[in-house]
């Protein structure tokens, strides 16, 4: 193992890769600048490199002035009595709250609380830890123990939903857990949110879409750091007072960055709002953001800047956190809650050290988490309320985890597609039919956009096609173009004893499928067999037809069809038979292969 510092950062061996690049952009500045310029804050950033993994660490001796990100002091008593200043507390239990946190903080700064090294600490982004195996994590416990005897370890802010793995080897190696606080999250497929969710999502949306504001990347914007500081600090630090105090270096350096996209609101040329996205492991999370608390509150910057966010998610087919805060709005939106754990490691630290962090413990466990599971029930109600009753034995997510959800999406989205494509194989009403339910689908489901666009595009030129059949049946089947395409084929067709064989690749996503042409010419008067392909991206479609005289003689569409390389049974029957395959290199062989078929079959003696 290897620690780096702010001197060696530079030569850390970050990936050349997008998402190395962007973290390198984060952190070198970080380290070399240091937390008290993004922050105010006072630590010691470290990176620790360890087999394939980079993963910075913040060391702090007890530093009572730092914000909740460098500080479990501010996290546990400061954050709390200000959340007491500006909540509905009595005056009277305000006062005796606050007094107890205050007696209860200084028994912590008595026993070093904050002397802590806090391991993958990401300040302002969440969820940005590696899942140590159990052999990492005991690996790096004995090392950073070693190196720093006196500090305590502290992984920050894990939450089950993406990170249970880490937990419970954490777990393992002997840490203990309190509980820090809330987080919430979206999920994109596999928690139905209710036909009201989706109608609020869709009226934010459209709020947005009529709103006026251009969503411009701040690095088109220059200039923009002192508004985005003003507005951040407008409501983190006034309206809010419990957030850290982020500065407009902080600003300037993302702006030249990339881990942290900045979007902006602008209308007549003023930035009135704007949010950054992070993103990992199927996960979006906004770290930062901000809007103008002086125009009035029907102007709607805070639901816009929510609806931004869940399409930020939805239109990459992931999940968002949205964090805590704000409990009932995002709850009639669809999202469900999740506890966040900070996990300690104290083994090596003497006694006294214990004390503060039993405190922790105990107002964690008992009050913070009591108090979450109390309000969250309320909200929420008690059934989506899940993993509030304590430190489990074995921690596991509430609900799906991120990545199944996303698994199971892309399924839903590969079974839509499939559907649409099955679709160009219908005709007259039937086809109509189903592209009404398809857009049906497309309307009421929450899915990436830039797919929805191409199914639509898909499902506009289905409808072109009906309409342009049916026009066609209307003027004669001279007037068809696939009847052309089908005097072409049978133009380029040969003869085997007797019989018009068909059997031709019609190259990628013809105007007519197999299907079409394939039942047009098994219409022939005259012996006819056709086998025809096509391929739309990496599918192969198959289609065969048999005119009845060649039924009546053994030679069937199905039995045709079995010379080719299709995935599973051939549908249809023995006049025409259709099937899909996935070997679009195999395309030569499968028509010669049919082709050897039907002159075994057309040339043996009756």
């Amino acid at each position: 193992m290897i620690l780096y510092d702010a001197s060696t950062i530079a030569t850390a061996p970050f990936p050349d890769t997008e998402e190395g690049r962007a973290a390198k952009s984060f952190l070198v500045p970080l380290f070399q600048r240091g937390p008290e310029a993004w922050f105010e804050d006072r630590a010691r950033m470290l990176l620790l490199g360890m087999d394939d993994l980079l993963i910075p660490l913040s060391l702090t001796d007890g530093s009572w002035n730092n914000s909740y990100l460098f500080s479990m002091y501010a996290r546990y008593i400061a954050s709390q009595r200000n959340a007491i200043k500006t909540g509905n507390w009595k005056p009277l239990a305000g006062f005796t709250a606050s007094s107890a946190l205050w007696g209860v903080g200084a028994v912590m700064k008595a026993t070093r609380l904050d002397k802590v090294i806090q391991v993958d600490t990401w300040p302002s982004m969440r969820n940005m830890g590696a899942n140590l195996t159990a052999d990492q994590a005991r690996r790096l416990t004995e090392f950073l123990t070693t190196r720093f005897p006196d500090h305590a370890l502290v992984f920050m802010a894990l939450n089950p939903a993406t990170h249970s793995p880490l937990l419970n080897n954490l777990k393992g190696q002997g840490y203990a857990f309190s509980y820090m606080t809330h987080t919430r999250m979206l999920l994109p497929a596999g928690l139905d949110p209710g036909a009201s969710a989706r109608k609020l999502r869709r009226r934010d949306a459209r709020m947005t879409e009529t709103s006026g504001y251009q969503v411009l990347d701040g690095r088109d914007v220059p200039g923009c750091a002192p508004r985005l500081a003003e507005l951040y600090r407008m409501l983190n630090r006034e309206k809010y007072m419990t957030n850290p105090p982020n500065t407009q270096a902080f600003f300037e350096d993302l702006l030249q960055g990339t881990r942290i996209p900045l979007r902006l609101l602008v209308k007549d040329g003023r930035v009135d709002a704007f949010y950054g996205i992070s993103v990992k492991d199927e996960v979006l999370y906004s770290p930062v953001s901000g809007y103008d608390l002086t125009l009035p509150q029907d102007v709607g910057l805070y639901r816009m800047l929510n609806s931004l966010l869940m399409m930020e998610a939805f239109d990459r087919g992931i999940a968002i956190e949205t964090g805590g805060g704000s409990d009932p709005f995002k709850s009639l939106r669809g999202d469900r809650p999740l506890p966040r754990y900070n996990a300690v490691y104290l083994r090596h630290l003497p006694s006294y050290r214990h004390i503060a962090w039993r405190l922790v413990d105990k107002l964690g466990n008992e009050s913070l988490l009591g108090f979450s599971r109390k309000r969250l029930r309320e909200v929420d109600g008690e059934a989506n309320v899940v993993g509030f009753d304590g430190i489990p034995e074995t921690f596991a997510p509430p609900f799906l985890s991120p990545r199944e959800s996303v698994a199971l999406l892309n399924r839903e989205l590969e079974s839509l597609e499939r559907d649409v494509e099955a679709t160009a194989n219908l005709t007259g009403k039937e086809r109509t039919r189903h592209v009404v339910a398809l857009h049906k689908r497309l309307e009421e489901e929450q899915l990436p956009r830039p797919r929805v666009a191409r199914l639509r595009e898909r499902l506009k030129q289905l409808e072109h096609d009906s309409q342009t059949d049916k026009k066609q049946r209307k003027k004669g089947p001279k007037d068809d173009p696939r009847a052309d395409v089908a005097r072409h084929l049978l133009e380029a067709a040969t003869t085997v004893g007797g019989t018009t064989v068909v059997c031709h690749h019609l190259g990628e996503a013809p105007e007519h499928p197999p299907r079409t042409l394939a039942e047009l010419l098994g219409k022939a008067s005259t012996p006819t067999a056709v086998v025809l392909t096509a391929t739309r991206g990496g599918t192969v479609e198959f289609a065969t037809a048999a005119t009845p005289q060649l039924v009546a003689l053994g030679v069937d569409a199905s039995a045709m069809l079995t010379q080719l390389t299709a995935d599973g049974p051939p549908q249809g029957g023995a006049e025409l038979a259709w099937a899909e395959g996935s070997h679009p290199e195999d395309i030569t062989g499968a028509l010669e292969r049919a082709r050897g078929f039907l002159q075994t079959r057309l040339t043996a003696p009756s």
